[in-house]
This record gives C-alpha cells, sequence and structure tokens, in this order.
C-alpha cells in the first residue's frame, strides 16, 4: 500500500494479467537498473518503492515462513528481547494517527511538522498515492524500545479503505519514533523509504536494531496475522485487488517515468552547470596567467621611443592589419624584439608590433630628413588636388601611410604621379601609372 504501507511479503506468483499489467513498469525499472549511475538516486528509490505497492509487500523484510517452514530465532538468556507493547503510549498513538491523517490528504506541508527529514522525492510520491486514499481506520501501535530510552520501534497497524473500493486493506509500517524538544516526532531516516533512497547518512546502531527486530518471534508473526488478513482482503473484493494489482501501480509507473525523465534533465543541468563552471575557472585562470605574463614581461620591458609616424600591426608583419599608430618622438613599451619586429605595449596593455628599425632607446630630437623617414608636417597638406608632379629623384610608392607600410612600386627620378590628396599627416595619395598609393609629401616639393 502506501510508502509502506505494508509489511506483508506476499509470496504467490503474479497472475498472467498481472504480469501483463506491469509491463510498463518492468520496463522504468529496468532503466534505472541501466542507467543508475547516470539519473537521480531519488527516482531509482521510487521506482523501486512501486515494487511495495505492486507486491503488497515490504521487500527488504525477513521473509514470512510459509506452513512447512520453520523459523528459529536464537537469543542468549541474556539478550532476550521484549515483547511488543500494544497501545502502550497514548502519545505515540495521536502521532501515528496525524501522520496517518494527513497522508490520505497528501498534505505534505503538516506531515513535515511531525516528521523528518521528508525528501522532494518521496513527496512527490505521497501526493501521487494519496490520490487513492479515502482514509486510515483503526489504527493500533505495536512498541519496542529504541536505541535509548527516549526512543521507540513502532509497527503501526492500520486498515486503509480506498476511494473506489468497499474493502479496506489492513496494512502494517514501521516507524522509528523518538523525541524532539519534549515532543515524539517520526524519525524519518528510518521510514521505509529512506531506507531504500539511502540519500542521507544514518546510524549504523539503529540500522543493526532494526534489523534485530525484524528477525524477532512477535513481530514476525504480527506480520503473518496482518498478510493473512490482507489475502482475505483481496480474496474477498475483486473491484479492491483491481485498484491494487493494477490501477495504482500503473498511476505510479507513469508518474515513476516521468521521475526519471526529471532525474535525467537534473543530472543533465547540473553536468550543463559543472561544465560551464569548468569553463569559467579555466577562463579565469588563463586571464590570470596572463596578467602575470603581462607583469613579468612588463618588468623586463624596454622604453623606446618612435623615430617617425609609424604604423602599430597586428602580426609582425607588413601586410598584417593596422591597429594604431605611433607618432613621431612617442614614447612606448617595448616586451620582445624578434626578426627585427618590435612586440609593443602601446595603450593601456593593448599590444602591437612594429618595425624595430622605427624605434630607438632614446627620444629622437627631430624628424630625419632621409627619403624614407622625412616628415615635416609643416609643408605637408599643401599640394592641389589634381597636381601632376615630376618626381626629382626615385620615391617609394607605398600601399597606405607609413614607412613600414607594403611597398607598391619605385616612381623613379624623372616620372610623373598625379596628386588625389594631400594630408596633414605628411603623406600625400597619388596615382602612378594606373596604380594608387602614398608618397611622402615632404618628397614630392
Amino acid at each position: 500500500m502506501s510508502n509502506q504501507k505494508n509489511d506483508i511479503d506476499v509470496k504467490e506468483q503474479q497472475t498472467e494479467k498481472n504480469e501483463n499489467a506491469s509491463g510498463g513498469f518492468d520496463q522504468v525499472l529496468e532503466f534505472c537498473r541501466k542507467h543508475i549511475h547516470h539519473i537521480a538516486a531519488a527516482a531509482v528509490c521510487i521506482i523501486l518503492f512501486i515494487v511495495l505497492i505492486k507486491y503488497t509487500g515490504n521487500q527488504n523484510e525477513t521473509p514470512v515462513p510459509t506452513e512447512t517452514e520453520e523459523t528459529e530465532v536464537i537469543l542468549s538468556e541474556e539478550n532476550v528481547p521484549e515483547e511488543y507493547q500494544k497501545d502502550a503510549y497514548p502519545e505515540i498513538n495521536e502521532l501515528i494517527t496525524k501522520y496517518y491523517k494527513a497522508y490520505a490528504a497528501g498534505d505534505n506541508d503538516t506531515l513535515a511538522t511531525f516528521t523528518d527529514p521528508i525528501s522532494e522525492a518521496e513527496k512527490g510520491y505521497i501526493t501521487a498515492f494519496s490520490q487513492y486514499v479515502e482514509e486510515y481506520r483503526n489504527i493500533a501501535c505495536y512498541t519496542k524500545k529504541g536505541l535509548d530510552e527516549n526512543s521507540y520501534i513502532v509497527s503501526a497497524y492500520m486498515e486503509v479503505k480506498l476511494k473506489e473500493a468497499d474493502t479496506v486493506a489492513p496494512g502494517l509500517e514501521r516507524f522509528y519514533v523518538t523525541k524532539k524538544d519534549g515532543s515524539y516526532y517520526i524519525d524519518n531516516l528510518y521510514g521505509q523509504f529512506n531506507t531504500r533512497m539511502k540519500e542521507y547518512d544514518v546510524d549504523e546502531n539503529v540500522i543493526t536494531l532494526l534489523d534485530e527486530f525484524n528477525q524477532q518471534a512477535d513481530v514476525i508473526k504480527l506480520r503473518t496475522e496482518v498478510e493473512e488478513k490482507y489475502k482475505q482482503a483481496i480474496e474477498s473484493d475483486e473491484n479492491l485487488k483491481k485498484i491494487v494489482d493494477t490501477q495504482i501501480p500503473d498511476t505510479l509507473t507513469v508518474w515513476a517515468s516521468d521521475q526519471v525523465a526529471a532525474a535525467k534533465k537534473a543530472e543533465e543541468e547540473r553536468l550543463a552547470a559543472e561544465e560551464a563552471a569548468k569553463k569559467a575557472a579555466e577562463e579565469e585562470a588563463a586571464k590570470k596567467a596572463a596578467e602575470e605574463k603581462r607583469a613579468a614581461e612588463l618588468a623586463a620591458a624596454v622604453t623606446v621611443f618612435a623615430l617617425d609616424k609609424v604604423n602599430v600591426r597586428a602580426e609582425a608583419n607588413e601586410t598584417a592589419e593596422v591597429i594604431g599608430q605611433l607618432e613621431f618622438g612617442s614614447q612606448t613599451t617595448r616586451l620582445e624584439e624578434k626578426d627585427g619586429w618590435s612586440r609593443i605595449d602601446y595603450s593601456e596593455g593593448k599590444q602591437g608590433y612594429v618595425r624595430s628599425d622605427f624605434l630607438a632607446l632614446e627620444a629622437p630630437s627631430a624628424p630625419p630628413a632621409a627619403e624614407e623617414s622625412a616628415n615635416e608636417p609643416a609643408q605637408a597638406g599643401n599640394i592641389a588636388e589634381g597636381s601632376v608632379i615630376t618626381a626629382k629623384e626615385s620615391v617609394i610608392l607605398r600601399e597606405s601611410m607609413g614607412e613600414d607600410s607594403k611597398k607598391i612600386a619605385t616612381v623613379f627620378a624623372g616620372e610623373k604621379v598625379t596628386v588625389i590628396m594631400s594630408y596633414a599627416e605628411g603623406w600625400t595619395k597619388v596615382d602612378y601609372d594606373g596604380k594608387t598609393g602614398y608618397i611622402k609629401t615632404a618628397l614630392l616639393q
């Protein structure tokens, strides 16, 4: 029955009809077994727990002997277990009665006030199962002492009235009851749902005590009596049998499948979150490493000065993207020099490359007048558009402004160029024999 709801162990083989009805459940259970390491433990335990309902018996309890079997309980004279006490503690009876009332109503909030812990998995199970329950009747509590004087093992007898059945179904559930803040409460760590869940840490001494309890003669006797009553109820009411053997298991199988899907999704989200966290950590580590590298480079860096207006490029070659410029005489930091190029830290951590021959360790006093380095802004920008100029000496036509810009052609002395635009930066854009490029303005004067 419910998350107990029966400590009865039914040994009869299921009918062919019930085997067919349980097909969906078996498939879900098999899925859980195969994927137990990849889905949440809660969903697996929920599926396994349906076995209790499907077969109306507690599969983890000590089997009840058949008529041909004998049960031998070996006890020392000093360790003879106490006998059950029926309804000996009114507070415990009241507690168990409140528990079943809230359980029948699917009221997890009320249950949480006197039983703890209740996992999200168990809450979902209670909600799904309780829709079939009208009430729990004729509750009786058989108690034995627990691990200490404030704890008890309780076998709670109840008769479950299902909403669509005329006959009540007897059941038996074991609780571990102890005192909390002066009042009794159900320690749900040792409830039948959570003992299968194994989601929480437990006191192994209590587990050992419960195992010994399950083997005691009067416990087995009570379980056997309730089992017999249950069999009689099922045999006397076909509608009850149908509800217990088919309707409830089928409903809970569908619900359990949803739990598996939700668990898989949660696992996928967990893995995605872990991957995101790992990536973030790697990025943070890379950022830190880059900062440490830059700090080390800056510590060993050299201050240099631009000998002309020169382009800063993304890579160490003359065709690389221009990402900035250094003005004549501007100061910058050289981090590395290799193959005629200097890697510089030119703007608040931004790095780029400049040809090393345009840099010096000392600041220049004035721009050079040579062909490849002349830069006289005072004369720049004063050549009219469309002017045709005859080269008095050989000059280099470049792809863009800058001494390190790619060479397009050489304009030899006596050849003509047509001015397209003269710029204040000291360069003039010209047309030469169908080619468009830049020449130092000072070389055209």
